[in-house]
């Protein structure tokens, strides 16, 4: 059972804030609205790279830094191996942090499905793994559906067998949508984990998940993303351009630390931007060797040795678009194909997502005066390490899973700092950011030459 103490209400949120955008800072006001205003927020934040096997369109710091002035009260960073993971994976990782700060007595997440019985109810059957809902899990994979279609056609068919009375279209409608899946399997973590952390449920508003219209109300993430990658056909991203697209579709606390990151020469960085050495990876390797990477299984490694082989890039084709054109089928979903991708260029295995199965330290990105007393509660209640800085990971070199999941923390934080324009190492000089009122508090470390000078000292707590 997950020790928790009850003294007051803290609520959790997971996120990637990939970048934060006004849906992000409406989920928070809701939050306070529902709480109180007074109710401390915890986020768990994906890290350099997010559930979709991408890297972050901006880094975690400066992303750290738009949650704390938009109300989050401290940023914990889930880790590489639950970050860049499947939804399942991705959700345990999340909740096992949230239980293991001993001290967040809710969780809030958005959903298009607004049914929270129906959630639990289907949460209940996934966690359990009803061994009809396993069978009829199993009998569609072996008819080469993907894994997310596989699951959402033996949900359907369980609830219909069930003879419980439930709407069909509305269900397929919702276990197509990116939200309500995490939905379900954060509540499948929390039965799982057997966490005391209550779950409330917000009806996700503004853009859908996959929307591309910048001018929609409360843009995506999507969107918000596309227009920064539009940016970049002249090189570097046009600064100018930028702010005036996104103004008003991004809070200013989000936008101007992006921009200032942007005009500071650091790089967004794209997914496309490792798919040329991962291929030259894949070349070198034997299937043999691939299918013991993370996520390669089910013969995915001959798949990806196969087209990198045989590809051919026509003058009026891109790069991305012949690799994932010989390789992209409807069993191998693209977001499977790049935590592929991303494994092999970390070095995580498959033998890595077995025993790795829980988050092993709690890592501080940020923290504002509120989040200052609760990292005292924490430390008087956590079930897991805490960690400010890098090097604290130098102090568990006894813990041989801790030593891995921090090394696998450090090698996608160089690879997705050095293609972004951050010194090799650059994880070790950066120091958490602790937020004053509205204001970072600079330390003397994370100035002058350090791309992100805008970060502060550690916590002292």
């Amino acid at each position: 059972m997950v020790r928790q103490v009850s003294l007051m209400k803290v609520v959790g949120i997971v996120a990637e804030y990939n970048p934060f955008h006004y849906g992000h800072a409406y989920q928070i006001a809701k939050a306070k609205e529902e709480f109180g205003q007074d109710t401390p927020i915890v986020a768990v934040m994906s890290g350099d790279f997010v559930q979709r096997g991408e890297p972050a369109i901006t880094g975690k710091w400066n992303r750290t830094e738009a949650a704390l002035r938009m109300g989050v009260d401290l940023v914990i960073e889930l880790p590489f191996t639950f970050a860049c993971a499947s939804a399942d994976r991705f959700s345990h990782g999340a909740i096992s942090l949230l239980n293991a700060t001993g001290i967040v007595t809710d969780l809030y997440f958005g959903s298009e499905c607004t049914d929270l019985d129906l959630l639990q109810k289907i949460a209940q059957v996934t966690a359990e793994e009803n061994p009809e809902y396993r069978a009829l899990l199993k009998e569609n994979l072996g008819e080469g559906m993907s894994y997310a279609e596989a699951r959402e056609s033996a949900i359907e068919a369980f609830f219909k067998n069930s003879g419980e009375p439930f709407d069909s279209s509305k269900l397929q409608e919702f276990l197509k949508s990116p939200n309500t899946i995490l939905a379900i399997e954060y509540l499948a973590a929390l039965i799982k984990t057997k966490s005391r952390i209550k779950p409330s449920l917000l009806e996700r508003a503004g853009a859908a998940y996959h929307e591309q219209d910048i001018h929609a109300p409360l843009a995506s993430a999507s969107a918000i993303r596309n227009t920064v990658t539009k940016s970049l056909a002249m090189g570097l991203p046009d600064i100018s351009l930028l702010a005036s697209s996104l103004a008003g579709r991004m809070p200013s606390a989000s936008l101007a630390p992006m921009l200032s990151e942007y005009s500071r020469g650091v790089r967004p960085v794209l997914p496309d931007d490792f798919l040329p050495e991962a291929v030259s990876l894949i070349r070198t390797r034997t299937e043999e060797d691939l299918s013991k990477i993370a996520y390669m299984s089910d013969h995915l490694s001959r798949r990806l040795k196969n087209a990198a082989s045989d590809m051919r890039v026509p003058p009026d084709t891109g790069f991305s678009d012949a690799f994932h054109l010989a390789c992209d089928t409807k069993r191998y979903a693209r977001t499977r194909v790049n935590r592929a991708l991303m494994s092999l260029l970390a070095g995580q295995t498959i033998k890595d997502l077995e025993e790795l199965k829980n988050p092993a330290y709690i890592r501080i990105l940020g923290f504002t005066d509120k989040g200052r007393y609760l990292l005292k509660l924490m430390r008087k209640y956590k079930e897991l390490p805490l960690i400010d800085k890098a090097s604290d990971f130098l102090e568990h070199g006894q813990n041989p899973l801790l030593t891995r999941m921090a090394e696998l923390d450090l090698i996608s934080s160089d690879l997705r700092g050095m293609k972004a324009g951050y010194p090799y190492g650059h994880e070790f000089d950066r120091t958490v950011i602790r937020m004053k009122g509205h204001k970072a508090v600079p330390g003397s470390d994370n100035t002058g030459g350090n791309p992100q000078g805008s970060l502060c000292r550690p916590a002292s707590d």
